[in-house]
């Protein structure tokens, strides 16, 4: 085997295997860049914290994206900020923060 081709095999290989435990939402969520996706397409982001969410202004994927940045992608803030100020669950919380730093890690 070339070694040439050693890295990249082995990157095939570690996407297919986290892909495994990906939920489809967030597969697709990563698929592709961002754009206007409305912020229900974000993983963790259900029907009733969605509504929330676009009440208060955060309607667009981006929006919440750039309170994100703002926090320096600091998990733990955000998640809590989320927690308290739309009642999100620890498990929305963690998705959503998940989401956001695995699109960060793909595209920024």
């Amino acid at each position: 085997m070339n070694l040439f081709f050693f890295p990249f095999l082995l990157m095939s290989l570690m996407f297919q295997r986290m892909s495994n435990f990906m939920s489809c939402k967030l597969r697709t969520f990563l698929g592709e860049p961002m754009g206007e996706k409305c912020v229900a397409f974000v993983d963790g982001v259900g029907r009733d914290l969605a509504r929330s969410l676009i009440t208060c202004g955060y309607d667009k994927a981006y929006v919440l994206l750039g309170q994100f940045l703002l926090m320096h992608k600091k998990e733990e803030e955000f998640q809590m900020w989320l927690r308290m100020s739309f009642g999100a669950t620890r498990q929305e919380a963690h998705m959503i923060a998940n989401c956001l730093r695995e699109w960060c890690n793909s595209f920024i």
